[in-house]
């Protein structure tokens, strides 16, 4: 059962399907593909939800008997032992939930690798660390601890969230080592998701690269717009607030549908005072890009001119096919054609533009901000 929360739209974590918005058929693919032995190689921009429906599938498996699901997040990994090391912790803790079983397992199971036990002294809640060593020993590591999964009399569900990391180690090429100890772990079915969608095309659809077919691969598009605002106004009256179905959707719309941003809007359009009509949307929304001075006084000192007036002319014209387009490059009056390419690669690099989806006749990338809070600051501020 959901734990009952003041706030019916959080922002910062799962907490059940009673707050989980849509993403049905996503929910059936995965958890479909993951009873049936199959991996997954999930997809989205950063915001747009994939953790919060890797624990919605995960919740939906619990069905599983004896099953046990394994959720890690390695984008602050930056070496095999920091992966090794976040891996053991998420394991250990989904297998020994409480803090007595984790401490009383954690040398039995691995005394091999000679982890370092710690106590945080506010919550006490325990955690295990692993010296560093070589690389042929951060190899080793990785396969005690699917060797240690292997061991379980259960099936284990492991998401590996922003797995594009991998492709960034130096030391040990994990990609294959992961795709080896998969190939001998039939009890362990993972979801690979991740934000940077070349290297993950990259790393599951060049037939040169380990982990080449050997993954169902799903896209996670925006929650349609009818759908969404249907959710927040049902959302609304259930603590007795009236949401006109048009302000849902005006939200919906400011922030392009991008899943976290919405719901940013919906959690402080909540802690409103009075009427929920559109002078009430337009007060959160000014406040929310007053917030974004200090940010963008900041970005702006650490982008170069050219850089910076590229942003706001895609940040003013919310989504642009063509940004190096003649039309486009006059109308802002930006610098030459080379130039605004030179920038625009400056600015997916720094996920301050992102590729937001294709045109259906020519094929060609649309892009757009990632956040839509700041192009609303170029807009309106």
């Amino acid at each position: 059962m959901a734990k009952e929360i003041d706030n019916p739209f959080p922002v910062n974590a799962y907490h059940g399907p009673e707050y989980f918005c849509d993403r049905e058929e996503d929910t059936d693919i995965i958890a479909s593909a993951l009873r049936n032995g199959r991996h997954v190689m999930l997809y989205s921009p950063r915001r747009y939800g994939k953790t919060g429906l890797i624990h919605h599938v995960f919740q939906k498996l619990a069905k599983v008997r004896g099953a046990r699901a394994i959720f890690t997040d390695i984008y602050a990994a930056r070496d095999a032992n920091e992966f090794n090391t976040i891996l053991l912790n998420a394991a250990h803790l989904a297998l020994n939930p409480t803090p007595k079983q984790f401490l009383k397992n954690a040398l039995t199971w691995f005394s091999a690798l000679r982890p370092v036990l710690h106590v945080d002294e506010l919550t006490g809640q325990p955690s295990i660390a692993l010296e560093p060593g070589t690389p042929r020993k951060a190899a080793a590591t990785t396969r005690e601890i699917f060797r240690i999964l292997n061991e379980q009399d259960r099936t284990i569900f492991l998401a590996i969230d922003e797995f594009q990391q991998v492709a960034t180690f130096k030391d040990v090429r994990m990609d294959a080592l992961l795709r080896t100890e998969l190939q001998a772990s039939p009890k362990v079915q993972c979801i690979f998701s991740g934000s940077q969608r070349h290297l993950l095309l990259d790393m599951f659809l060049d037939a040169k690269q380990p982990f080449f077919a050997s993954a169902d691969h799903l896209e996670m598009e925006r929650i349609p717009r009818k759908v969404y605002a249907a959710f927040a106004v049902a959302q609304m009256k259930k603590h007795r607030r009236s949401f006109p179905m048009e302000e849902a959707e005006y939200c919906y719309d400011i922030c392009r549908g991008h899943t976290y941003y919405v719901q940013v809007l919906f959690n402080r359009l909540f802690g409103e005072a009075g009427p929920l009509d559109r002078a009430a949307v337009v007060r959160v929304l000014q406040s929310v890009i007053r917030e974004q001075d200090a940010i963008m006084a900041t970005l702006r000192s650490a982008l170069t001119r050219n850089q910076w007036d590229l942003f706001a002319a895609i940040s003013r014209a919310d989504e642009v096919e063509e940004p190096t387009a003649g039309a486009f490059i006059k109308r802002h009056d930006l610098a030459s054609s080379a130039t605004v390419v030179h920038a625009l690669n400056a600015l997916q690099e720094r996920e301050l533009v992102y590729i937001t989806g294709h045109n259906e006749e020519s094929g060609k990338p649309i892009y757009a901000p990632y956040n839509p809070f700041m192009a609303a600051w170029f807009k309106y501020r």
